[in-house]
């Protein structure tokens, strides 16, 4: 049974984590769906939830597999939101829990994840060198194809992953299809991710997603058409709505999804009583080096640093308060003063 103190802390962290300070206007229904599907059975936030369940289920040496990259038509450019949460949830798996990340992601992203990885504080190493190595992750394209997906997905059952975690990664409509949140057709660029759920269905699978077009999202699809725009009827040739139907054991709102995995590695530090939480000039470097790889903003375009049509300045606040819930929570635990970080 969880302290109360931490069920405080993480309480603050889903509230944090879920501020809709971009006015998108998409998070409220996520969580009311998410609330509505009782995950954990409503007793913990779903952020302190997908903490736990890592915590539950990894031992060292086992492998993660972590899923980002969101192509932005009409250049079809990933965007800044996904690789950050993806890099910041893979260190801490690495430095809380002893793991082995590999980072899968879109053809057109390796360079950008592989960029922040090294902004985060991460080699880069091939999959092969990953076992050997420390504070590293292997970051692998994910084929658009379905065959070469289904083939890539083959090899990586193979390793027996304990998790696979979806940060921002778009997933397929009902007819297969993918979209951005225009309702706009970015299955070219996409990789093709069901083949991976698919043959690795007995694998604990946890997703973070803010606009109802992730992988994730099938649990509330009904609740996705209703409620977002183009949900139900997108503005491609299939007319099926951007709602994805793909499934996770746990789905973690938030308003911005890098946020949702931070706020995932606070209740990690939580649990763990580690800091395990980057800091404000990390968060502004992993955003930078995202955008000088080729990262754009998915709202307004452009590469400085912006995410989801927010400033760099508001992404590392995010950082400063989520890391501030953490020293406050572990003084509640020791029953102290709050003592400097």
């Amino acid at each position: 049974m969880l302290s109360d103190a931490i069920l405080s802390s993480a309480e603050t962290v889903e509230r944090l984590i879920t501020s809709d300070i971009g006015s998108r206007r998409t998070i409220g229904p996520i969580v009311q769906g998410v609330d509505a599907a009782g995950q954990s059975d409503g007793t913990y936030p779903p952020v302190l939830a997908a903490a736990e369940e890592l915590c539950d289920q990894l031992t060292p040496d086992d492998v993660v597999f972590v899923l980002t990259g969101f192509p932005i038509p009409p250049t079809m450019i990933p965007e800044t939101d996904g690789p950050p949460g993806a890099v910041a949830l893979s260190r801490a798996i690495i430095e809380g829990l002893d793991g082995n990340v590999i980072v899968g992601c879109d053809p057109g992203a390796v360079e950008i994840c592989s960029a922040t990885a090294r902004a985060g504080g991460l080699s880069v190493v091939r999959r092969e060198e990953l076992f050997e190595s420390r504070q590293s992750v292997a970051v692998e394209p994910v084929p658009s194809g379905h065959s070469d997906a289904e083939v890539y997905a083959s090899e990586l059952a193979n390793l027996e992953p304990t998790a696979i975690i979806a940060i921002e990664k778009v997933g397929p409509n009902r007819e297969g299809v993918y979209h951005n949140m225009a309702g706009m057709n970015v299955s070219d660029a996409s990789a093709e991710v069901r083949p991976l759920f698919d043959q690795l269905d007995d694998t604990m699978s946890v997703a973070v997603g803010d606009g109802g077009n992730e992988v994730g999202m099938g649990g509330i699809e009904g609740i996705i058409r209703d409620a977002i725009d183009h949900g139900a009827k997108c503005q491609c040739e299939c007319r099926s709505g951007i709602a994805c139907t793909l499934e996770t054991d746990l789905l973690v709102p938030a308003a911005v999804s890098n946020w949702g995995a931070y706020g995932i590695v606070a209740c990690l530090s939580l649990l763990l009583d580690r800091k395990l939480l980057h800091d404000p000039t990390v968060e502004a470097r992993m955003l930078m080096q995202a955008s000088l790889a080729g990262a754009v903003d998915g709202l307004r375009g452009g590469t400085l640093g912006w995410c989801d049509g927010i400033p760099p300045t508001t992404h590392e606040a995010i950082i400063s308060l989520l890391r501030e819930v953490i020293r406050t929570g572990k003084s509640d635990r020791q029953g102290g003063a709050p003592a400097d970080d």
